[in-house]
């Protein structure tokens, strides 16, 4: 195991919190309205990118696999991630691979088969993230790991941003009409949400490489003084 494995969560948080300022510092100076910080391609999303993408590049990089490679759906989720924050799912396709209508209505086939493919890794990932992860983030959880805690926060979170997720539009569905100002503060809770996801589960795959390093260093007993025998009395 790489010695970087052995990164304490402080100094993991601080290169992530060095990062996401250096962007919004980029962000400020560049452009005019502080609204382009939560636009595609800025500060906030950006950073989500770059560290879910930092995320599995560590995982591989560190060794995290400790399971003989049965857990590679995981960095391949976190890849999917990252690109799904820069909108390859809509960039390439005239429309989302994500969105119903691409296979519903008339359209290239090259296209549908390409949804159809990311579709199906996205559905095989997701089953084996039930079947061999979730078990054991519950094992960890009930011990009280703090890599378990701050997965379950990472997917709270997640949770939270997807239904925030053009919640103006999800409530016309219903009849609602969202007032502008709650949509935009929506709009802008979803994308920090991202964020936090992001750098919770960067933080989850440091602690857990740190117990991990913990518990494989070599136990060093320090040996027990002697006691010089008392001398016997010359008669």
């Amino acid at each position: 195991m790489s010695d970087t494995a052995c990164l304490s969560p402080n100094a993991t948080l601080n290169l992530m919190l060095g990062l996401i300022l250096a962007l919004l510092c980029f962000d400020l100076v560049t452009q005019d309205a502080t609204a382009i910080l939560f636009k595609e391609g800025h500060a906030f999303e950006t950073a989500s990118a770059l560290i879910l993408g930092a995320v599995a590049g560590f995982w591989y990089y560190a060794g995290a696999d400790d399971m003989k490679g049965r857990q590679w759906h995981l960095p391949v989720i976190l890849v999917l991630m990252a690109l799904r924050e820069l909108d390859f799912d809509k960039r390439f396709t005239s429309l989302g691979v994500l969105k119903l209508r691409l296979y519903t209505e008339p359209g290239p086939l090259w296209e549908k088969a390409v949804g159809l493919a990311v579709i199906a890794l996205i559905l095989f990932c997701g089953w084996r993230l039930l079947v061999i992860t979730v078990p054991r983030w519950w094992a960890g959880m009930r011990a009280g790991r703090s890599d378990s805690q701050l997965a379950a926060a990472a997917a709270l979170m997640l949770v939270l941003s997807k239904s925030l997720d053009g919640l103006d539009r999800k409530l016309a569905g219903f009849g609602i009409a969202l007032p502008a100002d709650l949509g935009q503060m929506s709009g802008r809770i979803e994308e920090m949400l991202e964020l936090g996801v992001a750098i919770m589960l960067m933080q989850a795959l440091v602690c857990f490489l740190r117990d991990r390093c913990v518990n494989r260093a070599p136990v060093r007993y320090r040996a027990a003084p002697t006691v010089p025998a008392p001398c016997a009395r010359s008669r």
